[in-house]
């Protein structure tokens, strides 16, 4: 008896001391689930933190896509502009007197007769003056073709606004065209009333 009662004690003395292993166990694993927790948790916000972050620079990268387009745009057109401000626009005298002179040479290249041309001319807020030119043209078809537009390929920057036809003479196959177009040259101060007509040609 002495044996099992030495036995029995010596197990209570065990039990404490693996109740007080299972405590441990279990706060261990509650603190390692806790921690498990907070780390995925953590992970899935810097997961999406980061799909927010690549979705704001994507965002980010198409905006300055778009500004560098319109960026290369406004360089563009700021050229164009020059170009045309100091390339193809004449002044007045004698960018006026030219540009009666080009008209003429491509009706005669395109062997077609132009008449009295007469024009009006008004000043633009740009500092520019459109001049607006109304001519009859005669000629058969392929030539009053050609001639508009060699025109509106010339590097003078002619736009032709309006062509009717005004007469047709079908024994000859020649067509009479009134033709309307404007060009621009660089203004002169000419005083208050700036606005003015003419006539030009035979």
């Amino acid at each position: 008896m002495s044996g099992f009662r030495a036995f029995v004690e010596n197990l209570k003395k065990r039990r404490k001391g693996l109740l007080r292993l299972a405590i441990l166990l279990l706060i261990n694993a509650l603190v390692f689930a806790a921690i498990t927790y907070r780390l995925a948790n953590k992970q899935e916000l810097l997961a999406a933190e980061q799909d927010r972050l690549s979705a704001e620079l994507a965002q980010k990268s198409e905006t300055l896509e778009r500004l560098e387009r319109a960026e290369g745009r406004v360089a563009e057109n700021a050229s164009a502009a020059t170009e045309f401000w100091t390339d193809t626009v004449r002044t007045r005298v004698p960018g006026l007197t030219e540009a009666w002179e080009e008209i003429d040479r491509l009706a005669n290249e395109s062997n077609v007769i132009k008449g009295r041309t007469g024009y009006d001319r008004d000043l633009l807020d740009v500092g520019l003056e459109q001049i607006k030119a109304t001519m009859p043209v005669e000629g058969d078809y392929f030539d009053l073709v050609r001639f508009i537009n060699r025109l509106e390929r010339s590097d003078r920057f002619f736009l032709v606004e309006q062509v009717r036809i005004a007469q047709q003479e079908t024994a000859e196959a020649t067509i009479r065209l009134g033709c309307s177009i404007s060009f621009y040259l660089k203004a002169q101060d000419d005083g208050p009333d700036a606005a003015e007509s003419g006539t030009v040609g035979p």
